[in-house]
């Protein structure tokens, strides 16, 4: 019967089956160059990850002389501090805001922005009931200068730029300290409020009236309703950020922070 079936086989069959055996021969050895493709790629890879972190630790080596060498300008240039400042972002390195370890120790600038954090929150306690919580970057810059200089810090000059770091480490208090955009100026807002567009707008809408807005101001220039544009003015006024004044038999909504930077 063995013989009657290896009789039966014809020679088509056969060479499908020759076929059938180089494929898998085929696949088998694709499969085979792909894993030491992919063993040469990730034996690659490692050794360039191990290539720039040698070379990341070697220049935070060339970092840490430069500070050394360099301590006293970077303290009192502020210019030449942001410089030295991106130059550590770029290696992951944030000397400036810590308060421990060797930056601190180097620069002794460990409680910089700590000491310029406290002062910022210090001046917005100070002016809330003048200007009602919301100051401008600008003369909240000019106050901190004033206040270093009668601390006896008056070489260490401050910058906008220094300022707006020192009010990121004050992120974690949450809404209660916030930098926000109104027309063309930033302003440090310390209210427990989120305020919203409606609310910025209405700021921006004071900025152009010289600390002054009115409803119908807002629903003329906005294209606002009246129940919108009192909704807005209600809040600002509730947080103590605007004042009413009524004259004439017309309600006005004065923004000191605003008014005052115009003086």
């Amino acid at each position: 019967s063995e013989a009657r079936e290896g009789r039966s086989r014809s020679p088509s069959s056969e060479r499908a089956a020759m076929r059938r055996s180089v494929g898998v021969g085929r696949a088998l050895k694709a499969r085979q160059e792909r894993a030491a493709f992919q063993e040469k790629g990730a034996a690659l890879t490692e050794a360039k990850i191990e290539d720039m972190q040698a070379q990341l630790s070697e220049f935070r080596v060339r970092l840490e002389e430069f500070a050394v060498k360099h301590a006293k300008k970077i303290n009192k240039d502020p210019e030449f501090r942001s410089k030295f400042q991106s130059m550590c972002r770029k290696v992951g390195v944030d000397p400036l805001s810590s308060s421990k370890g060797f930056w601190a120790e180097v620069l002794g600038v460990g409680t910089f922005f700590y000491e310029l954090s406290v002062q910022i929150l210090h001046v917005c306690l100070a002016t809330k009931e003048s200007n009602g919580g919301i100051i401008q970057l600008e003369e909240l810059t000019k106050y901190l200068q004033r206040i270093r200089h009668r601390t006896g810090a008056a070489e260490q000059v401050v910058t906008e730029d220094d300022v707006k770091r020192a009010i990121a480490t004050l992120e974690p208090l949450g809404n209660g300290v916030k930098l926000v955009q109104v027309g063309s100026r930033k302003m440090l807002v310390s209210v427990p409020m989120e305020l919203s567009s409606d609310h910025t707008n209405v700021l921006s809408a004071a900025q152009d009236g010289k600390g002054q807005v009115t409803v119908a101001v807002l629903v003329s220039s906005l294209c606002w309703n009246e129940e919108r544009a009192e909704r807005a003015l209600a809040a600002l006024q509730a947080q103590g950020m605007a004042w009413v004044d009524q004259h004439n038999g017309q309600t006005s909504y004065w923004f000191p922070s605003i008014a005052l930077s115009l003086v």
